[in-house]
């Protein structure tokens, strides 16, 4: 169970369309930061201030790799089962975007 705090604080996190395609595609695998900036038509701080906002509410992991950082779900998060939900249920016409070719994952 979730107290009204918590699960408001996330679905508050989530209720952004981008950051929400953003986690439909890291369902599929991590995803490095600057695929991201590829598939939207946002600055790469605004991009960060995204995945800034969903690590911080612990649905986020982060991996460095030099100038990299990868992103991937939280499955260790309490809320894990809930976010896969959703993402199950969500239609998006976002293609699933690639890194840049010199990008290290």
């Amino acid at each position: 169970m979730y107290t009204v705090e918590e699960l408001s604080k996330v679905l508050k996190v989530l209720g952004d369309p981008t950051r929400l395609t953003m986690m439909k595609q890291m369902e599929a695998g991590e995803q490095c930061a600057c695929s991201f900036v590829d598939c939207f038509d946002i600055s790469q701080p605004a991009i960060s201030r995204h995945l800034k906002m969903l690590r911080q509410a612990g649905l986020l992991l982060e991996r460095r790799d030099k100038q990299w950082i990868h992103y991937r779900l939280n499955e260790t998060s309490p809320f894990y089962p809930l976010v896969t939900d959703l993402l199950a249920n969500l239609e998006t016409n976002k293609p699933s975007c690639d890194c840049e070719p010199n990008c290290a994952v």
